[in-house]
């Protein structure tokens, strides 16, 4: 069989925008090597895409895969099949709180071992904050950093004078990611409050990412990533900071506290789902410089029962931004943009985020028209849940193809583990 593939007859998805053209790609290389109006497939396989979308593949830059802390819930085999059938070919793991915490060189490397042997799709690995590790973490060598400024009862939490410490210590250029929810504001609502979305409030969002901004602001040009926003507020902090990106959670804009009515235990997340007309205000923010990220977060059942917070999602990032691109939302050019290029462009993946001549292969089918059901069985995680349940949507993802190679065929994954790669 042939090295080179030829993509056929569909149309190229880009920031800039929609075209019909033909992709010439080496499988060996992983790389996309011409792309023209025509090519001949003479001595390449050519692959039909009449009627398709070539979308690049989707970069995730916010994943919980559970690897080694509690593979019970997910690992990075389960977590990586779910992302490649969702159309996502990149993720960039969070760090462990526990089991051990990745807040250490030989914490991190031991992840980066398991994942080299069970990842599917590529990947990075996410250092962890603590306290003290600020020496640590800044010669760690990893991309980028994650800060909870909030209590996560592990040592994976800082204060505020431990993240400014943070801050000057970790290399400028690379980017801190920081869980913004004020930890005061939420124990002074725990006296008069039980409701977990009254607790830790959109407040307690602002006046933590405020804060943090103010810090990256006085620590010179500090890149700074806000996590998971819910308000329109927060976006316009972002805005005002000239070194600052941000990302949102699809499922912050497909449900609202009303969706609680029917989710009950299993819609609990941090930061929590905001009302609806926060909700809609977060949809008019979007933009170009808006980030997708899925902050999957995989609980078995029983332990959402007793109160673990978190959503799956890696699986189905693309799928609802796709029903937002059928729902007129958003449009194709931005899609493109905000679940893949802005990641790659953020977080030193130079070879993701496009369908461009020179970067990888990682291509996604879709027939925009096609409808179907997400539902806790095609989504692959271990958890065996999605809040998604049921929810139709437009855009059936054919094909995924990681560096060239077909790793998804539209109803199982073929990627097996290891396929992926470590992105450097």
């Amino acid at each position: 069989m042939s090295q080179f593939l030829v993509f056929k007859g569909g149309k190229i998805v880009t920031p800039q925008g929609v075209r019909r053209a033909d992709v010439l790609v080496d499988s060996k290389s992983g790389k996309v090597l011409r792309i023209s109006s025509h090519i001949l497939s003479k001595g390449a396989r050519a692959i039909n895409c009449a009627g398709l979308l070539l979308l690049p593949g989707a970069v995730d830059p916010h994943v919980h895969l559970r690897d080694p802390e509690d593979t019970s819930k997910e690992d990075f085999s389960t977590g990586t099949a779910s992302a490649l059938a969702g159309g996502v070919t990149t993720v960039i793991d969070m760090p462990c709180y526990r089991n051990p915490a990745t807040t250490s060189l030989s914490a991190y490397n031991r992840k980066r071992a398991i994942a080299k042997k069970k990842c599917r799709c590529d990947y990075q690995i996410r250092f962890g904050a603590s306290e003290k590790n600020q020496r640590e973490a800044a010669k760690c060598g990893a991309h980028s950093l994650k800060i909870f400024l909030t209590d996560t009862n592990s040592e994976l939490s800082c204060s505020y004078a431990a993240a400014a410490r943070h801050f000057a210590a970790f290399p400028k250029e690379k980017p801190i990611c920081i869980h913004a929810e004020d930890n005061a504001r939420i124990a002074e609502r725990k006296l008069r409050y039980f409701e977990h979305e009254k607790v830790r409030d959109k407040v307690a969002a602002q006046i933590a990412c405020q804060k943090a901004l103010k810090l990256a602001a006085r620590a010179g040009k500090r890149r700074i990533h806000m996590c998971h926003l819910t308000t329109g507020k927060e976006v316009d902090m972002c805005r005002k900071h000239p070194n600052a990106t941000y990302e949102i959670n699809p499922a912050h804009l497909h449900l609202c506290i009303d969706d609680l009515v029917d989710l009950g235990f299993l819609g609990k997340v941090n930061p929590p789902l905001r009302d609806r007309t926060e909700m809609t205000r977060l949809w008019r923010k979007i933009g170009d410089d808006t980030m997708m990220a899925s902050d999957h977060a995989p609980h078995l059942p029983g332990q959402k029962k007793f109160g673990a917070s978190g959503l799956p999602g890696v699986g189905t990032l693309l799928p609802l931004m796709l029903q937002a691109v059928h729902a007129r939302k958003i449009t194709l050019p931005r899609l493109a943009r905000i679940c893949s290029y802005n990641a790659a462009q953020a977080f030193s993946l130079s070879s993701k985020g496009e369908i461009a001549e020179g970067k990888d292969a990682d291509i996604v089918l879709v027939d925009l028209h096609k409808k179907w059901r997400i539902s806790a069985k095609n989504r692959l995680s271990k958890c065996k849940w999605t809040p998604f349940e049921g929810t139709e949507v437009h855009g059936k993802i054919e094909e995924v193809y990681l560096r060239g190679k077909l790793a998804y065929d539209g109803k199982k994954v073929l990627a097996k583990k290891g396929a992926g790669k470590e992105v450097k």
